[in-house]
């Protein structure tokens, strides 16, 4: 067999053997319930709510039964400064509290990311206020896994994260395992001219 064609039967199981990668992986990491979009059934307080009263807590039901190990909920207030009061708890079977302390009438942004245990993902901001209905608007939404300027970072943040993509490391994977073959190709290639 000539170079060319030990080359391009080379190139070829290195095809292969990538497709039957993805393949597997692709297979292994896509479970039909983990990847559906969770959907938010109520909030407390609802989204565009005049409250008279400062609330205490923050409920969020979802369809299905949240993680609160991999869920954050985040309330600020209009100059950006974090009102959390330790960490979101579970609140019955399908549903987070959050206690927060508001100290003053105005807009509020809550920003949440829930995670159920099989995996479903909803996030969102939602905004209410507390007081008149005039009270001033936030100047933005805060990403909601860091603390405004002039805020301690809450310790429930530091514990919040998200775990590495097996697609995406796999892939990263083959592309070095790719890459290995190629240089070992060119370089065999090289050899055997130079003699």
């Amino acid at each position: 067999m000539s170079t060319t064609g030990r080359i391009y039967a080379g190139a070829a199981i290195c095809l292969a053997a990538l497709v039957a990668v993805l393949m597997l992986v692709g297979r292994a990491g896509t479970d039909a319930e983990a990847w559906r979009a969770v959907e938010v059934l109520a909030m407390e307080p609802a989204d565009g709510a005049v409250l008279p009263d400062q609330p205490t807590t923050v409920r969020i039901r979802v369809a299905g039964e949240p993680d609160p190990g991999r869920s954050h909920i985040v309330v600020y207030d209009a100059d950006r400064i974090r009102l959390n009061v330790g960490s979101a708890v579970l609140d019955a079977d399908d549903g987070l509290r959050q206690h927060i302390a508001v100290t003053r009438p105005g807009q509020l942004a809550v920003a949440y990311h829930v995670v159920t245990v099989d995996g479903g993902t909803v996030s969102g901001i939602a905004r209410f206020t507390v007081g008149s209905p005039d009270a001033a608007a936030p100047a933005g939404s805060a990403p909601a896994g860091s603390a405004p300027a002039g805020s301690a970072p809450a310790t429930d943040d530091a514990a919040h994260t998200h775990g590495v993509d097996p697609m995406g490391a796999a892939l990263l994977a083959l592309d070095g395992l790719v890459l290995l073959v190629v240089v070992v190709l060119l370089l065999r290639r090289r050899t055997r001219g130079a003699a």
